[in-house]
């Protein structure tokens, strides 16, 4: 059965994006695509297929769950996992997990000294390849610079363990200022520089994300990890001349009902908004619940075949009000657009992240549970049908 929220999503536009991407770097560079959190939103089943049929290197998730999640999935590469995830109190579930790093073929992050602990002590059936995080000066995951070396020898001490990687993560490589980028790109060379031979010589160091990708060249070491430009979403609003980058998701409903009001009239929760005219009111299925967040209450706007009607009164959980006085008449079953995959659109990603004071990451990322996510365009895998729901 169909639902009554669909997102669209465009492999063409995503291979797009991944080629525009692959582009800015040199053709010795590694490419991981950032598939945590349902692929920004997209439906990892629909979106891991076809990049890895596009020729990605890498996959970066953010827990286990989503890295097995990835292998029935039938992803081949590698697949990082970027949580700290085995700091759990539980030790029956810390070796749960360890045993899935295993059966899987994951590589894990390491930026503690436990955690290497907590792996030496599972003696685990097979060697785990890892990933050193750097705490480059951005001041949230990894390990400090003068404890780097340390955590290494003790990697490099754990016959279960596999030294692949050495990374860390920009703060603000999406600022026009670069003090703070080059900062951490600095303190990043200089620690790689100081571990010298302690890290093998096949080590892939990895630094970039989109913003650094498309302006950093510098920083593209030995891969990149473009996660929210993969999707078709420009860093800052300062890149957008830099790449063509083209939305891949597109959000579709339907009035469930057209009705017409008095003048005076309260429309939805807490009387934020009444008529002030006759006016037709057209209601669509989504809410809060689906990550349509309230604060877009009397602020969105929606795309219908007659045009633009803005939405009015507070979103409630599962419904929206719109305006459609000013347009033609449409009947029930209506489409309508609530995220547009067109840039410059009222309602489109950035729109609204600006609308809600935020980061598109966010718009895209709380789509919820009900969103039915569908392939459109001329590239669709086959195996990406398994599954379309998330």
């Amino acid at each position: 059965m169909r639902s009554d929220l669909i997102a669209q999503i465009n492999t063409d536009n995503l291979i797009h994006n991944y080629k525009a991407l692959r582009a800015c770097c040199h053709s010795d560079v590694k490419f991981c695509a950032p598939l945590k959190g349902d692929a920004y939103g997209h439906g990892i089943s629909l979106v891991a297929p076809v990049l890895q049929e596009a020729g990605a290197d890498y996959a970066a998730v953010a827990t286990i769950g989503e890295a097995v999640e990835l292998r029935k999935l039938d992803w081949k590469p590698p697949i990082l996992v970027m949580g700290n995830v085995l700091a759990v109190s539980d030790p029956r579930e810390r070796r749960e997990r360890i045993e899935a790093v295993v059966e899987h073929d994951l590589a894990l992050t390491i930026m503690d000294e436990t955690t290497v602990l907590h792996l030496v002590r599972a003696e685990p059936r097979r060697r785990i390849a890892v990933h050193v995080m750097l705490d480059s000066g951005m001041g949230r995951m990894g390990t400090m610079p003068d404890a780097v070396e340390g955590l290494v020898r003790s990697v490099q001490r754990a016959s279960c363990l596999r030294l692949v990687g050495f990374y860390s993560h920009f703060a603000t490589a999406d600022f026009a200022n670069r003090d703070t980028a080059n900062r951490q790109l600095a303190t990043f060379n200089r620690v790689s520089s100081e571990l010298g031979e302690l890290l093998p010589a096949r080590t892939v160091r990895h630094l970039a994300n989109s913003a650094a990708t498309i302006t950093l060249p510098q920083a593209h070491m030995d891969m990149v990890r473009p996660g929210l430009a993969l999707y078709g979403y420009h860093p800052a609003v300062h890149m957008r001349n830099l790449i063509d980058l083209r939305p891949a998701l597109r959000l579709v409903s339907h009035l469930t009902l057209v009705k017409e009001v008095p003048a005076g009239h309260c429309v939805g929760y807490g009387r934020t908004f009444t008529t002030k005219r006759p006016t037709r009111l057209g209601i669509i299925p989504v809410g809060y619940f689906d990550g349509f967040l309230r604060r877009l209450s009397n602020s969105a706007w929606v795309g219908t075949p007659e045009g633009d009607a803005p939405l009015i009164g507070r979103v409630s959980m599962d419904q929206i009000i719109v305006d459609l006085t000013d347009l033609p008449p449409m009947p029930s079953g209506t489409e309508v657009i609530l995220i547009d995959d067109r840039p410059g659109r009222s309602n489109s990603v950035a729109a609204i992240a600006e609308c809600l004071e935020t980061i598109p990451y966010e718009v895209t990322g709380l789509l919820g549970s009900r969103i039915q996510r569908v392939v459109v365009g001329s590239y669709c895998p086959q195996f990406s049908l398994r599954a379309t729901h998330s």
